[in-house]
Protein backbone atom coordinates (compact mmCIF):
# COMPACT_ATOMS: atom_id res chain seq x y z
CA UNK A 1 0.00 0.00 0.00
CA UNK A 2 2.86 2.39 0.76
CA UNK A 3 4.36 1.79 -2.67
CA UNK A 4 1.02 2.57 -4.31
CA UNK A 5 1.18 6.01 -2.63
CA UNK A 6 4.55 6.92 -4.12
CA UNK A 7 3.04 9.78 -6.12
CA UNK A 8 2.82 11.83 -2.90
CA UNK A 9 5.14 9.70 -0.72
CA UNK A 10 8.08 8.93 -3.04
CA UNK A 11 9.95 6.91 -0.40
CA UNK A 12 9.06 3.90 1.72
CA UNK A 13 11.44 3.40 4.66
CA UNK A 14 11.93 0.13 6.56
CA UNK A 15 13.48 0.95 9.92
CA UNK A 16 14.28 -0.72 13.21
CA UNK A 17 16.16 -3.67 14.62
CA UNK A 18 19.12 -5.01 12.65
CA UNK A 19 18.80 -8.52 11.26
CA UNK A 20 15.00 -8.63 10.96
CA UNK A 21 14.82 -8.84 7.16
CA UNK A 22 14.47 -5.18 6.20
CA UNK A 23 16.67 -5.63 3.13
CA UNK A 24 15.35 -9.05 2.24
CA UNK A 25 11.68 -8.04 2.29
CA UNK A 26 11.75 -5.54 -0.62
CA UNK A 27 14.04 -7.83 -2.63
CA UNK A 28 11.64 -10.75 -2.17
CA UNK A 29 8.69 -8.47 -2.89
CA UNK A 30 10.27 -7.42 -6.21
CA UNK A 31 11.00 -11.05 -7.05
CA UNK A 32 7.50 -12.22 -6.18
CA UNK A 33 5.68 -9.35 -7.91
CA UNK A 34 7.80 -9.33 -11.05
CA UNK A 35 9.69 -6.03 -10.61
CA UNK A 36 13.20 -5.20 -11.71
CA UNK A 37 15.34 -4.26 -8.71
CA UNK A 38 18.50 -2.28 -8.03
CA UNK A 39 20.23 -2.40 -4.63
CA UNK A 40 22.42 0.61 -3.74
CA UNK A 41 24.45 0.33 -0.52
CA UNK A 42 24.70 3.83 0.99
CA UNK A 43 28.20 4.81 2.16
CA UNK A 44 28.95 6.88 5.31
CA UNK A 45 30.97 9.40 3.24
CA UNK A 46 28.04 10.41 1.03
CA UNK A 47 27.39 14.14 1.30
CA UNK A 48 25.92 15.32 -2.04
CA UNK A 49 23.63 14.23 -4.90
CA UNK A 50 26.76 13.42 -6.90
CA UNK A 51 27.14 10.29 -4.79
CA UNK A 52 23.79 9.10 -6.15
CA UNK A 53 24.09 10.18 -9.78
CA UNK A 54 27.79 10.50 -10.52
CA UNK A 55 30.11 13.43 -11.25
CA UNK A 56 32.38 14.94 -13.86
CA UNK A 57 36.01 13.86 -13.38
CA UNK A 58 38.13 16.89 -14.30
CA UNK A 59 41.34 14.82 -14.47
CA UNK A 60 39.96 12.21 -16.86
CA UNK A 61 37.60 14.72 -18.51
CA UNK A 62 34.64 12.39 -18.52
CA UNK A 63 31.47 11.80 -16.57
CA UNK A 64 31.57 9.02 -13.98
CA UNK A 65 28.06 7.62 -13.85
CA UNK A 66 26.53 5.39 -11.21
CA UNK A 67 24.25 2.38 -11.43
CA UNK A 68 21.30 4.57 -10.50
CA UNK A 69 21.93 7.21 -13.16
CA UNK A 70 22.37 4.54 -15.84
CA UNK A 71 19.17 2.80 -14.74
CA UNK A 72 17.17 6.04 -14.74
CA UNK A 73 18.40 6.89 -18.24
CA UNK A 74 16.98 3.56 -19.38
CA UNK A 75 13.62 4.40 -17.80
CA UNK A 76 13.43 7.98 -19.17
CA UNK A 77 11.49 8.01 -22.44
CA UNK A 78 11.44 11.81 -22.78
CA UNK A 79 15.12 12.79 -22.71
CA UNK A 80 16.53 9.58 -24.19
CA UNK A 81 14.22 8.44 -26.99
CA UNK A 82 15.24 5.47 -29.10
CA UNK A 83 15.13 7.56 -32.26
CA UNK A 84 17.84 10.00 -31.08
CA UNK A 85 20.13 7.77 -29.06
CA UNK A 86 19.79 4.49 -30.92
CA UNK A 87 18.88 2.73 -27.67
CA UNK A 88 16.71 -0.31 -27.13
CA UNK A 89 15.22 0.76 -23.82
CA UNK A 90 11.53 0.47 -24.72
CA UNK A 91 10.87 -2.81 -22.89
CA UNK A 92 12.00 -1.78 -19.36
CA UNK A 93 9.94 1.41 -19.61
CA UNK A 94 6.80 -0.71 -19.73
CA UNK A 95 7.78 -2.43 -16.46
CA UNK A 96 8.64 -1.33 -12.91
CA UNK A 97 12.00 -0.79 -11.23
CA UNK A 98 12.45 -0.87 -7.46
CA UNK A 99 15.49 1.06 -6.19
CA UNK A 100 16.59 -0.02 -2.71
CA UNK A 101 18.81 2.40 -0.75
CA UNK A 102 20.30 -0.01 1.77
CA UNK A 103 21.19 1.45 5.20
CA UNK A 104 20.32 4.89 3.89
CA UNK A 105 20.97 6.63 7.22
CA UNK A 106 24.64 5.66 7.46
CA UNK A 107 25.09 9.11 5.90
CA UNK A 108 22.99 12.21 6.50
CA UNK A 109 20.02 11.55 4.21
CA UNK A 110 19.32 15.27 3.68
CA UNK A 111 22.79 15.77 2.18
CA UNK A 112 22.54 13.28 -0.69
CA UNK A 113 18.81 12.60 -1.09
CA UNK A 114 16.87 15.73 -0.07
CA UNK A 115 17.22 17.58 -3.39
CA UNK A 116 16.24 14.47 -5.32
CA UNK A 117 13.26 13.92 -3.03
CA UNK A 118 12.05 17.43 -3.85
CA UNK A 119 12.29 16.64 -7.57
CA UNK A 120 10.22 13.50 -7.10
CA UNK A 121 7.58 15.49 -5.29
CA UNK A 122 7.48 18.17 -7.99
CA UNK A 123 6.36 15.57 -10.53
CA UNK A 124 2.81 16.01 -9.21
CA UNK A 125 2.86 19.62 -10.40
CA UNK A 126 3.69 18.67 -14.01
CA UNK A 127 0.43 18.34 -15.92
CA UNK A 128 2.04 17.38 -19.23
CA UNK A 129 5.48 15.72 -19.06
CA UNK A 130 5.62 15.71 -22.87
CA UNK A 131 6.31 19.46 -22.67
CA UNK A 132 10.06 19.94 -21.92
CA UNK A 133 9.46 23.38 -20.37
CA UNK A 134 6.89 22.03 -17.91
CA UNK A 135 8.82 18.97 -16.81
CA UNK A 136 12.17 20.79 -16.44
CA UNK A 137 11.46 21.82 -12.83
CA UNK A 138 11.08 18.17 -11.81
CA UNK A 139 14.08 16.82 -13.72
CA UNK A 140 17.48 15.91 -12.32
CA UNK A 141 20.35 17.64 -14.12
CA UNK A 142 23.59 15.69 -14.25
CA UNK A 143 26.88 17.48 -13.55
CA UNK A 144 28.56 16.78 -16.87
CA UNK A 145 31.27 19.41 -16.53
CA UNK A 146 32.14 22.65 -18.38
CA UNK A 147 31.78 23.04 -22.11
CA UNK A 148 29.20 20.30 -22.51
CA UNK A 149 27.29 20.67 -25.77
CA UNK A 150 24.24 18.95 -24.38
CA UNK A 151 22.41 19.30 -21.07
CA UNK A 152 21.84 15.81 -19.70
CA UNK A 153 18.66 15.71 -17.65
CA UNK A 154 16.62 12.85 -16.23
CA UNK A 155 12.88 12.66 -15.77
CA UNK A 156 12.14 10.00 -13.14
CA UNK A 157 8.92 8.24 -14.19
CA UNK A 158 6.39 6.88 -11.72
CA UNK A 159 7.29 3.28 -12.57
CA UNK A 160 10.49 3.72 -10.52
CA UNK A 161 9.79 2.93 -6.86
CA UNK A 162 12.15 3.97 -4.06
CA UNK A 163 12.62 2.01 -0.84
CA UNK A 164 15.14 2.64 1.93
CA UNK A 165 16.29 0.59 4.90
CA UNK A 166 17.77 2.01 8.08
CA UNK A 167 19.10 0.60 11.33
CA UNK A 168 18.76 2.73 14.42
CA UNK A 169 21.85 2.74 16.59
CA UNK A 170 24.68 5.04 17.64
CA UNK A 171 26.35 4.84 14.20
CA UNK A 172 23.40 6.15 12.19
CA UNK A 173 21.56 9.42 11.55
CA UNK A 174 17.89 10.22 12.19
CA UNK A 175 15.51 11.41 9.46
CA UNK A 176 14.40 15.03 9.27
CA UNK A 177 10.77 16.11 9.11
CA UNK A 178 11.18 16.81 5.39
CA UNK A 179 12.00 13.18 4.71
CA UNK A 180 9.44 11.84 7.18
CA UNK A 181 6.63 13.90 5.61
CA UNK A 182 7.45 12.47 2.19
CA UNK A 183 7.73 8.84 3.22
CA UNK A 184 6.02 6.01 5.04
CA UNK A 185 8.17 4.48 7.79
CA UNK A 186 7.55 0.77 8.41
CA UNK A 187 9.22 0.02 11.74
CA UNK A 188 10.52 -3.45 12.58
CA UNK A 189 10.35 -4.26 16.29
CA UNK A 190 11.67 -7.24 18.23
CA UNK A 191 11.13 -10.43 16.19
CA UNK A 192 8.33 -12.72 17.32
CA UNK A 193 8.76 -16.48 17.79
CA UNK A 194 10.43 -17.98 14.72
CA UNK A 195 8.04 -20.04 12.62
CA UNK A 196 8.87 -23.38 11.02
CA UNK A 197 8.93 -22.58 7.31
CA UNK A 198 10.89 -25.59 6.06
CA UNK A 199 7.84 -27.09 4.40
CA UNK A 200 7.14 -23.90 2.45
CA UNK A 201 10.80 -23.46 1.55
CA UNK A 202 10.79 -26.72 -0.38
CA UNK A 203 7.98 -25.61 -2.68
CA UNK A 204 8.99 -25.39 -6.29
CA UNK A 205 9.78 -21.83 -7.35
CA UNK A 206 7.56 -20.67 -10.18
CA UNK A 207 8.69 -18.31 -12.90
CA UNK A 208 6.57 -15.16 -12.60
CA UNK A 209 5.91 -12.79 -15.46
CA UNK A 210 7.14 -9.22 -15.14
CA UNK A 211 4.54 -6.81 -13.81
CA UNK A 212 3.65 -4.12 -16.32
CA UNK A 213 3.33 -0.48 -15.35
CA UNK A 214 -0.13 -0.43 -16.91
CA UNK A 215 -1.26 -3.26 -14.62
CA UNK A 216 0.30 -1.55 -11.58
CA UNK A 217 -1.55 1.68 -12.33
CA UNK A 218 -4.84 -0.19 -12.66
CA UNK A 219 -4.52 -1.20 -8.98
CA UNK A 220 -4.18 2.40 -7.75
CA UNK A 221 -7.05 4.53 -6.57
CA UNK A 222 -7.42 8.23 -5.81
CA UNK A 223 -8.95 9.37 -2.53
CA UNK A 224 -12.28 11.18 -2.83
CA UNK A 225 -14.30 13.23 -0.31
CA UNK A 226 -17.32 11.02 -0.97
CA UNK A 227 -15.54 7.94 0.41
CA UNK A 228 -17.50 6.54 3.34
CA UNK A 229 -14.58 6.94 5.76
CA UNK A 230 -13.41 10.39 4.59
CA UNK A 231 -15.10 12.58 7.20
CA UNK A 232 -14.15 10.40 10.16
CA UNK A 233 -10.53 10.15 8.99
CA UNK A 234 -10.41 13.92 8.54
CA UNK A 235 -11.66 14.39 12.09
CA UNK A 236 -8.95 12.10 13.44
CA UNK A 237 -6.32 13.95 11.41
CA UNK A 238 -7.39 17.33 12.81
CA UNK A 239 -7.40 15.97 16.36
CA UNK A 240 -3.89 14.56 16.05
CA UNK A 241 -2.57 17.68 14.34
CA UNK A 242 -3.99 19.86 17.14
CA UNK A 243 -2.03 17.71 19.60
CA UNK A 244 1.17 17.96 17.57
CA UNK A 245 0.73 21.72 17.32
CA UNK A 246 0.96 21.95 21.12
CA UNK A 247 4.52 20.61 20.98
CA UNK A 248 5.52 22.59 17.89
CA UNK A 249 5.43 19.66 15.46
CA UNK A 250 2.28 20.09 13.34
CA UNK A 251 2.06 18.77 9.78
CA UNK A 252 0.72 20.35 6.60
CA UNK A 253 -1.68 19.45 3.82
CA UNK A 254 0.82 17.05 2.26
CA UNK A 255 0.63 14.64 5.19
CA UNK A 256 -3.16 14.95 5.31
CA UNK A 257 -3.41 14.11 1.59
CA UNK A 258 -0.95 11.24 2.02
CA UNK A 259 -3.02 9.68 4.80
CA UNK A 260 -6.19 9.87 2.71
CA UNK A 261 -4.38 8.33 -0.26
CA UNK A 262 -3.05 5.48 1.88
CA UNK A 263 -6.56 4.70 3.12
CA UNK A 264 -7.94 4.77 -0.42
CA UNK A 265 -5.39 2.19 -1.58
CA UNK A 266 -5.62 -0.10 1.44
CA UNK A 267 -6.92 -3.59 0.53
CA UNK A 268 -10.71 -3.92 1.01
CA UNK A 269 -10.77 -0.58 2.82
CA UNK A 270 -14.55 -0.24 2.52
CA UNK A 271 -15.38 -3.51 4.26
CA UNK A 272 -15.48 -4.41 7.98
CA UNK A 273 -14.12 -1.05 9.21
CA UNK A 274 -10.74 -1.85 7.68
CA UNK A 275 -10.18 1.87 7.17
CA UNK A 276 -9.49 1.99 10.91
CA UNK A 277 -6.61 -0.46 10.54
CA UNK A 278 -5.31 1.59 7.61
CA UNK A 279 -5.44 4.75 9.72
CA UNK A 280 -3.63 2.92 12.52
CA UNK A 281 -0.90 2.12 10.00
CA UNK A 282 -0.51 5.80 9.20
CA UNK A 283 -0.26 6.76 12.86
CA UNK A 284 2.52 4.22 13.21
CA UNK A 285 4.24 5.19 9.94
CA UNK A 286 3.88 8.99 9.79
CA UNK A 287 2.78 10.38 13.16
CA UNK A 288 4.68 8.51 15.88
CA UNK A 289 8.11 9.11 14.24
CA UNK A 290 7.43 12.85 14.74
CA UNK A 291 7.07 12.32 18.49
CA UNK A 292 10.56 11.02 19.16
CA UNK A 293 12.55 13.10 21.63
CA UNK A 294 9.60 14.97 23.19
CA UNK A 295 10.20 16.11 26.77
CA UNK A 296 8.00 13.86 28.94
CA UNK A 297 7.98 16.44 31.74
CA UNK A 298 6.31 19.05 29.53
CA UNK A 299 2.52 19.29 30.04
CA UNK A 300 2.12 19.91 26.32
CA UNK A 301 3.75 16.55 25.62
CA UNK A 302 1.22 14.87 27.90
CA UNK A 303 -1.63 16.57 26.06
CA UNK A 304 -0.18 15.65 22.65
CA UNK A 305 0.33 12.00 23.53
CA UNK A 306 -3.18 11.97 25.00
CA UNK A 307 -4.68 13.12 21.68
CA UNK A 308 -2.81 10.41 19.78
CA UNK A 309 -3.72 7.77 22.36
CA UNK A 310 -7.41 8.71 22.15
CA UNK A 311 -7.47 8.17 18.39
CA UNK A 312 -5.50 4.92 18.65
CA UNK A 313 -8.05 3.67 21.18
CA UNK A 314 -10.92 3.73 18.65
CA UNK A 315 -9.03 2.09 15.79
CA UNK A 316 -9.04 -1.51 17.01
CA UNK A 317 -5.31 -2.13 16.60
CA UNK A 318 -4.60 -3.83 19.93
CA UNK A 319 -0.89 -4.34 19.31
CA UNK A 320 -0.36 -0.66 18.49
CA UNK A 321 -2.39 0.50 21.50
CA UNK A 322 -0.51 -1.75 23.92
CA UNK A 323 2.90 -0.81 22.51
CA UNK A 324 2.08 2.92 22.62
CA UNK A 325 1.09 2.69 26.29
CA UNK A 326 4.28 0.74 27.07
CA UNK A 327 6.37 3.34 25.22
CA UNK A 328 4.80 6.13 27.28
CA UNK A 329 5.65 4.34 30.54
CA UNK A 330 9.25 3.65 29.49
CA UNK A 331 9.65 7.20 28.17
CA UNK A 332 8.68 8.71 31.53
CA UNK A 333 11.64 6.90 33.08
CA UNK A 334 13.98 8.16 30.33
CA UNK A 335 12.62 11.70 30.31
CA UNK A 336 11.91 11.80 26.56
CA UNK A 337 9.60 9.90 24.24
CA UNK A 338 11.15 6.88 22.51
CA UNK A 339 9.62 4.40 20.09
CA UNK A 340 10.91 0.95 19.12
CA UNK A 341 8.12 -0.27 16.89
CA UNK A 342 5.30 -2.77 17.31
CA UNK A 343 5.92 -6.48 17.75
CA UNK A 344 3.13 -8.30 15.94
CA UNK A 345 2.35 -11.99 16.26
Amino acid sequence: TSLKCQGINPLTVLAGVSGTGKTLLPMKYAEFMGLHSLVIPVQPRWDSPQDLFGFYNYLEKEYKSTELSRALVRMDKYNYPDSEYGTTYDWPRKRLLMVLLDEMNLARTEYYFSEFLSKLELRRQVDNPDNPALRAKAEVELDTGPGSQHSFRIWVPENVLFVGTMNEDETTQTLSDKVLDRSNVLRFGKPDVRQNIQAKATMQRQQRPYLTFEKWMSWQRDSRPNDSWWNEASRWIRSINDGLDRVGRPFGFRVEDAIHLYLANYPRVNSDDRYKLAFADQIEQKIIPKLRGLDMNDPNTTACLGEVETVIGVLGDGALSETFNTAKTESHNLGMFTWRGVTRT
